[in-house]
């Protein structure tokens, strides 16, 4: 009677584990079109032996119980997870390299199909008109269409480097936001790691659902940064971020923003360990090394620390500053000069914003020497003057002193100063506010004096004659070899320097494109892996839902017939 009533209980537990079985396919089933959700799987053991004997000389004689549910699995591929998600990581990292070249090359209208400023043209344009001028220097219908280009010039200038700095703002906006996502992600994981903790403390549940909420936050934290953890005992997932710790179960390392120094920009740090850099952006870029991976550090590498002019470019000389190496205009110059050169070779934007400005001012520059040529001038004290050559200088229709084409706001190009007993116009590079002042593009402008009054433009030799030497000299200009490209020994053109300037975008973005889509690549290849393990299949699902029922309906075909044999048994012997 004893071992049928066993036999009972045997085919009892066959229905217990096959009706889990059934909930939790069918549970898989109602969630097929989850995002995020992690097929779950039941694994069976054997249920405990009754010991029979424990004399035996052989062995203890045990009679099995049945079986039962050893856990409900939480089907994933821990190696798969960790090579998806540095992957996810990098791809992002190249995202957004390839999103700031892909901006550059709108704005300057070098995209096809997509309609920019396309500023090869208000180059072509500003050299015809200056064509037309040396046909007939006095003409005021040529010189009208010359002023007119070089508004057009300095417009479309000034809206293309506008809009390269106002993109740089739109990337420390998205820094600021992804650093704020961060730190919910953070106060999340934690929160779930709590609850998982608490609800499998006592080893018989486990929380799938919580497990696959932070399993995702942990695919999405994977395309912000790098990232690091492992799991304890108790459930608890730890979480480094860069190497430093991030979260737990206790406490989350916050990061902050806080203002580069001499910048408006934000750079992200950790509020916990007194505001240090998250991250150190002088460090190579590699793969090989792992550093070139999460989205935030592919924004801050895009951006870079600065919006640079030409003037960035070159390292200042205290001696041009009254107070050396102690005048507060030196060190802010050495720090801009310092944080170019941190990030030239990385930002495409710093690189191209640099460059731009240094075409622009070139140009504004040689033109401007043209029509104001200037020589040098030893004082009796030994000082060194840079002076308007009046000698050389041609003159307006009226007769009176040549004026420059392109000024610099609230700047005078000379002064006027009597040295060694003569009036003479002194090189001035300060504005009426005291500041330096350069062609820089947002600081110039074509000369209201000239916009006013086309005669005003210096065209005009000293006898009174239309001047066709300068105006010679104003095409020649335009096929100088005098502008070098990133420090090139080779010298170029203005329109070769701008050619190369967006051909060493397109290379750029070319790279960065390649880079993104393979890891694009292999990061969708894994993932897909990933599925393969953790996915559910429909198809599959309804064929273990078949399995799990027979299975059942054995079971319980089992349970009738034992009890039929113990019903049987009673009612023939006669027990009561």
């Amino acid at each position: 009677m004893g071992s049928m009533m066993t036999g009972l209980y045997i085919g009892l537990s066959g229905l217990r584990t096959s009706s889990n079985s059934l909930n939790t396919t069918a549970n898989n089933l109602s969630n097929v079109n989850t995002t995020g959700y992690v097929r779950q799987g039941v694994v069976n053991k054997d249920a405990i032996y009754n010991y029979v004997s424990t004399t035996s000389a052989v062995n203890k004689g045990q009679s099995g119980l049945g079986v039962a549910v050893s856990t409900i699995s939480h089907v994933r591929d821990i190696f798969l997870d960790m090579a998806y998600r540095k992957e996810n990581g990098r791809q992002t990292f190249y995202d957004k390299l390839y999103d700031s070249v892909y901006e550059i090359e709108v704005k300057m209208g070098s995209v096809e199909g997509i309609e920019g400023i396309a500023f090869q043209s208000a180059i072509s344009d500003l050299r015809e008109s200056i064509n037309k001028v040396a046909e007939a220097p006095g003409n005021l219908v040529s010189r009208a269409a010359l002023a007119q280009s070089a508004v057009e010039f300095i417009d479309k200038s000034q809206l293309i480097y506008n809009g390269l700095v106002k993109y740089q703002k739109t990337i420390d906006d998205e820094v600021v936001s992804t650093v704020n996502r961060i730190n919910e992600i953070g106060d999340t994981i934690r929160n779930l790691n709590q609850r998982i903790s608490r609800i499998e403390a006592n080893d018989v549940e486990q929380a799938m659902d919580l497990r696959d909420k932070r399993d995702n936050l942990l695919d999405e934290l994977s395309k912000y940064c790098r990232i690091s953890y492992k799991e304890d005992s108790n459930g608890v997932v730890e979480v480094s971020v860069e190497g430093v710790h991030f979260v737990d179960d206790l406490s989350v390392n916050y990061m902050g923003c806080e203002k580069i120094e001499g910048s408006n920009f934000a750079k992200p740090v950790w509020r916990g360990m007194a505001d240090q850099p998250v991250y150190n952006l002088n460090t190579t870029i590699s793969t090989e090394d792992n550093t070139d991976i999460g989205g935030l550090k592919g924004l801050l590498v895009a951006r870079g620390t600065l919006s640079p002019t030409a003037a960035s470019m070159v390292e200042p000389d205290p001696a041009d500053y009254a107070g050396g190496v102690n005048d507060q205009d030196y060190k802010d110059a050495l720090s801009e000069y310092n944080r170019y050169k941190e990030c030239c070779d990385t930002s495409i934007i710093v690189n191209t914003l640099a460059n731009f400005d240094k075409l622009i001012s070139g140009m504004v520059e040689k033109i401007n020497d043209i029509f104001c040529p200037e020589t040098t001038y030893t004082a009796a004290d030994g000082t060194q003057y840079t002076i308007l050559d009046t000698d050389k200088a041609p003159l307006a229709k009226d007769g009176s002193t040549g004026i420059e084409l392109f000024t610099r706001n609230y700047t005078e190009r000379y002064t006027e100063q009597v040295i060694d007993g003569k009036a003479m116009y002194v090189r001035n590079d300060t504005n009426t506010f005291g500041n330096r002042s350069a062609y820089s593009i947002n600081n110039i402008t074509v000369n209201s004096d000239i916009l006013k009054d086309y005669s005003k433009m210096a065209l005009t030799t000293r006898d009174g004659a239309d001047d066709y030497d300068l105006a010679k000299d104003l095409v020649n200009i335009f096929n100088d070899k005098t502008l070098h490209y990133n420090g090139g020994l080779h010298g170029l053109t203005f329109e070769e320097f701008y050619e190369t300037m967006t051909l060493d975008v397109a290379t750029t973005g070319k790279i960065y494109k390649s880079m993104a889509d393979n890891e694009s690549k292999l990061a969708s290849q894994l993932d897909d892996k990933r599925q393969e393990v953790m996915g559910v299949s429909s198809d599959e699902e309804l064929g273990s839902m078949i399995k799990y029922q027979q299975a059942y309906n054995a079971a319980s075909r089992y349970v009738n017939v034992v009890s039929d044999m113990i019903e049987t048994l009673i009612n023939r012997t006669g027990a009561r």
